[in-house]
């Protein structure tokens, strides 16, 4: 018998609505699990509107839509960054990175079933909405993070994506930050978008389904004048402002996911 390769452990970062702090969620999340000791990919999955290398104020040299087009080689995608993981860049202004084809998929798993034994953790760093190549993200993912905000559009397009991911790929759990919370009671407005959304999960999608859906809240990250700073800079909150509500709230999420793999 062979020995099985470990793969490693995926989370999708998406969310219904754009704006809602998902590249920053995904940037940081992945500086804080590589700091713990992780080996980490973040794979920017917006393949046409790409941002992630922005916001890390990186230079790739090729995107996963190069590597898939043969101009170039797998080992000029992978990026090392001075944050501590490496990144997969895409591109930006490209609308074939928009398309779901069969090349597409057959590329973006070639890719990563070439290079997963290197690391722990992949992040998917999803585009905003509920196209073809958001949801086929997510499906490759073990966990499914959703991003989402107070916002009454935010909340509602979060259902949209659960519904949607649980109708077509039967996925039936995800995780969910609720960012850009009061800061006063950051706590009870997470909660309060949770319950909301439950409610309304149990009332139209859950009736008569033979597996309800479940939604987890990891934690609310407050609203926090840190964040867009840290974005002009393009640095991470732990370089611009460790102390900081949301650099604080990052290291929780990121403790959180640690023990999730390790009692795995």
């Amino acid at each position: 018998m062979g020995t099985e390769v470990k793969r490693a452990h995926r989370i999708a970062v998406i969310s219904g609505k754009g704006g809602v702090g998902k590249t920053v969620i995904t940037a940081n999340l992945a500086a804080r699990l590589s700091a713990c000791g992780h080996r980490v990919l973040a794979v920017d999955a917006d393949l046409g509107l790409a941002n992630l290398d922005i916001l890390l104020g990186a230079n790739p040299q090729a995107t996963i839509l190069d590597v898939l087009n043969g101009t170039h080689s797998l080992d000029t995608l992978v990026l090392h960054t001075d944050k501590g993981f490496d990144l997969l860049p895409a591109g930006s202004g490209l609308p074939e990175g928009t398309i779901l084809t069969k090349a597409l998929i057959e590329g973006v798993e070639s890719i990563l079933s070439s290079i997963e034994n290197r690391y722990e953790f992949i992040l998917f760093d999803g585009g905003a909405g509920v196209g073809d190549v958001v949801l086929f993200f997510a499906n490759l993912a073990d966990e499914i993070l959703l991003v989402a905000t107070p916002e009454p559009t935010s909340i509602m397009d979060s259902y949209a994506t659960i519904k949607i991911l649980n109708q077509l790929y039967g996925r039936s759990e995800f995780l969910v930050v609720v960012n850009q919370a009061n800061p006063d009671f950051s706590g009870q407005t997470g909660a309060a978008v949770v319950s909301h959304l439950q409610k309304v999960i149990s009332r139209f999608l859950d009736t008569g389904a033979k597996k309800p859906v479940r939604i987890e809240l990891i934690g609310s990250m407050p609203m926090d004048p840190a964040v867009p700073e840290a974005i002009r800079q393009r640095q991470l909150l732990t370089e611009t402002n460790p102390d900081a509500p949301s650099a604080c709230f990052m290291n929780h999420l990121a403790d959180f996911l640690h023990a999730r793999i390790v009692c795995q």
